[in-house]
């Protein structure tokens, strides 16, 4: 179990007081040179981060890293520990270099040392005493670099899968769109674990993703619902224990239909879910939360 945050201890605090005129003068710069994405254009088109709304620099707050840990959570010189909501990093591999291995010298370089600014995304810490957030940094170290979502960054360079936290929802959208741009260009974790696309793949590709373990993004159409007095199945073939199927309680119905899917009505529609393969039933993925999945094409028209 991880280690309890530490309270801030009097190095710390003389550091936080250290840092503020460097907080300070990038809320000034800010001010002076206009917005953030007026930065980011003059840079290159870099995509800066949301200056407010929901995922943004509205609620955020300084901080320094003192370092980035094995688990990719950020840890700070004040003692806190921060976990980055919404991102599943590459697993551990026993080739010489692994896409963890640069995910975590990405982060680590990028990171360490610095002052970024923390948008908090939960009231209280997890179960390991770590504090779910976004974290915005300088897109490099020149005085004229963009604030940038570390989150969105690390997605479009493939170095990281979008995971559908409950606490990072805010922020579904902007990763997701990030994640979009290395999916497209089959860029890090995508070369050798992609999409697995059901609509019209061979049998084989069926049969690999019956044998698949943990996280996956599977795409396809959906060709029938089912229920039980307890769950709805959306099937993607016509076998059971075969085909790959959703799984999702009616018990998290509303919820879903609070946020505009309406699972009941995708017979016929082509969507995207991410989460755990099971493999007791055939291949199926119970999924309790709508960031899980993703409707790709339009509604029909009556």
């Amino acid at each position: 179990m991880r280690a309890p945050p530490k309270a801030m201890s009097p190095v710390a605090a003389e550091r936080s007081l250290r840092a503020a005129p460097r907080f300070f003068a990038i809320y000034c710069f800010i001010a002076l040179l206009g917005s953030n994405s007026d930065r980011a254009a003059a840079q290159g088109g870099l995509t800066p981060a949301a200056e407010d709304g929901p995922c943004s620099l509205a609620r955020a707050i300084p901080a320094t890293v003192a370092l980035v840990d094995e688990d990719f959570d950020l840890l700070l010189d004040d003692g806190r520990r921060v976990a980055l909501a919404g991102l599943e990093f590459p697993p551990a591999g026993g080739q010489a270099r692994t896409p963890r291995d640069a995910a975590f010298s990405r982060l680590s370089n990028w990171l360490a040392g610095e002052q970024i600014f923390l948008s908090p995304l939960a009231s209280a810490p997890d179960r390991w005493g770590r504090a779910p957030a976004q974290a915005i940094a300088a897109a490099d170290s020149s005085p004229e670099a963009p604030l940038v979502s570390v989150g969105a960054a690390l997605l479009a360079e493939g170095l990281a899968r979008f995971r559908p936290d409950p606490v990072a929802a805010p922020c579904a959208k902007t990763y997701l769109d990030a994640e979009k741009l290395a999916r497209d260009l089959n860029l890090g974790v995508w070369i050798d674990d992609p999409v697995v696309e059901l609509s019209g793949a061979p049998e084989a590709a069926r049969v690999a993703l019956a044998r698949k373990k943990g996280m996956a993004v599977v795409s396809g159409v959906v060709q029938s619902v089912g229920e039980t007095p307890g769950v709805v199945y959306l099937n993607f073939g016509p076998r059971r224990n075969v085909d790959f199927a959703v799984v999702i309680s009616k018990r998290n119905m509303a919820i879903f239909e609070q946020n505009g899917v309406t699972p009941r009505a995708l017979h016929g529609r082509r969507i995207r879910v991410r989460g755990l393969i099971e493999t007791n039933y055939g291949p199926r993925m119970e999924i309790a939360a709508p960031a899980e999945i993703e409707i790709l094409d339009a509604a029909p028209t009556r």
